[in-house]
């Protein structure tokens, strides 16, 4: 099973293990206040955390790349979501990103997100790689920007107005300073 280590992080696969810290997650509002399906009722968190690992795993089994469990490497506690994720009715694939706010404004989705675009770039061999985010949601914007993306348009994607970023391959420039390991 594909690992990767960024100097804090673990990206790993997501497990069965995982099921009821992720539906912890997700049951509470601020982890999936910006999320395009919207917040999950407290009752339905075990429901939708079953369901999203049963897309990432079938995602991962379709294009040989998706949504990493993000861990703290030393604990191994999950702290959310990174990855790269196919977009609906397109061939663009986009890097996503989503932490327990206990990890805000740390620097970890960012690097998060670098790992998965290093990976992507790398790895799978991708020429482009899009991120999306709410126009407001500005500190989504910022990690953007910080691993590299720039921004080119507003999008109506999922039924939801959003910006759309990118970053090709030709211009994107390994940041030495996240660490990756494969393991």
């Amino acid at each position: 099973m594909l690992e990767i280590e960024t100097a804090r992080l673990q990206l790993r696969q997501f497990a069965d293990s995982d099921l009821e810290d992720y539906a912890r997650l997700l049951a509470n509002p601020e982890y999936t206040r910006y999320s395009p399906k919207g917040i999950v009722p407290l009752e339905q968190a075990r429901e939708a955390s079953q369901a999203a690992y049963k897309y990432f795993t079938n995602h991962w089994q379709q294009s040989g790349f998706g949504v990493w469990a993000v861990c703290d490497r030393y604990s191994h506690k999950l702290l959310g979501q990174c990855g790269l994720n196919c977009l609906p009715d397109s061939d663009e694939v986009e890097v996503l990103y989503r932490l327990d706010p206990a990890y805000w404004n740390q620097g970890m989705a960012t690097e998060a997100a670098k790992a998965s675009l290093r990976y992507g770039f790398e790895q799978v061999k991708l020429d482009e790689i899009v991120a999306l985010t709410l126009p407001h949601h500005l500190a989504s914007r910022r990690v953007m920007a910080k691993a590299g993306l720039h921004y080119v348009k507003n999008a109506r994607i999922y039924s939801l107005d959003v910006v759309y970023y990118t970053l090709h391959r030709i211009e994107y420039q390994p940041d030495d300073s996240v660490y990756v390991l494969l393991v």
